[in-house]
This record gives structure tokens, sequence and C-alpha cells, in this order.
């Protein structure tokens, strides 16, 4: 005779109760990480509202004091998951206004682009740094063709490509040119 054993009720408890704090712990860590992104957040908009409002700029000293600031603000942010392409980015643009700009830049934007490389932000602002240093125009200019691609309908950043490129048109290539001017003639469908 064979007789099936009856579950013990012990284990089953144990077994939800473990699973609940499983739960538990999980629904902590989530709201850390919220905590983190809206943090970052805040920092991002302080940013956004500041470039808004640029007419009304400080001084170099007192921004360049802003930036240091920003930079320290954003350095917990700049090695965690999810966090670290936005950190690493505004690390990068507020060591642009620094007086002197910080002198890693190029390092700092490759770090943002290894993390996220299809940034069109990202690669206009690496075209841009590059483009002073003569043995690193085609990095520069292969750049901007990187933002064309990995952004070829965000306004802001067509505008800043037809900027780049139009100053630099005699160092475009014939395909280069033609996309400027496919962007331009897009361009004019926006009311401004």
């Amino acid at each position: 005779m064979s007789a099936k054993a009856e579950p013990r009720p012990g284990g089953a408890r144990v077994g939800r109760a473990a699973f609940s704090l499983a739960l538990i712990a999980l629904a902590g860590a989530v709201l850390v990480k919220g905590v983190a992104f809206a943090r970052l957040g805040a920092i991002e908009w302080g940013i956004e509202r500041d470039a808004a409002a640029g007419a009304a700029a400080p001084a170099a000293p007192a921004r360049a004091e802003e930036a240091a600031q920003l930079r320290a603000a954003v350095a917990p942010f700049l090695d965690e998951a999810g966090l670290r392409d936005k950190a690493r980015l505004l690390s990068f643009r507020a060591g642009r206004r620094l007086d002197p700009p910080a002198t890693n830049g190029v390092e700092e934007i490759a770090a943002a682009l290894a993390v996220d490389p299809v940034e069109p932000a990202a690669w206009m602002d690496l075209a841009e740094l590059t483009w002073p240093d003569l043995a690193l125009r085609p990095t520069s200019m292969a750049a901007w063709e990187l933002s064309r691609l990995t952004g070829p309908y965000e306004y802001a950043e067509m505008m800043r490509r037809a900027r780049f490129l139009a100053r630099r048109w005699m160092f475009a290539s014939p395909a280069s040119k033609r996309a400027l001017a496919y962007d331009i003639a897009f361009l004019r469908r926006f009311p401004d």
C-alpha cells in the first residue's frame, strides 16, 4: 500500500513568506532607483531652465562656479546603471561651461557615447569639440554624419547640424552638402 504523503502546511507558509520578502526587497530597490532618477531629472530640469533663461546669463566666474557645482552633483550618477548615459552627457556639457573648459572633454564625450551610441546630441558635441584640431577634422565630420544618422528628424539637432555644416561648407563632402540641403528644405516645414 502506498499512501500519498500529505504536504506539510508549514512548508507552504515558508515559501509564501520568502516570496513576499523577495517582492518587498524588489519594491525597495525600485524605490531607491526611482529616487535616483528623480534627483538626476531635477538636476537636468535646472540646467534646461537656466539654458532657457540664457539671456540673463551670469558672469563667467559665476558660470564656472555653477558648472563645478553641477559636475559635483552629477558625479554620483556617472557609473550608475540606467543613469550613466544622461549623467555623463550632463557632466560633459557642464565641463564646457567651466572657465577654462574641462581639458578632458573628448574623453568625457567618448565615455557618454560608449554608454549610449545613438544619442545625436552627443555626436554633435563631439563634432563641435574636435573641429578646432586639424588632425581631428575627419573625426568631426564623421561625428556630424553620425548625428544625422542617429537623430535625422530631431528639430534641435537638425538646427545644430545645419549651423555647424553651414560654417564649414568648404570642408564638407558632396554627400554631406546634399544632406544639409535636404535638412534645410525639411526645416522649412516647421513654423519657426
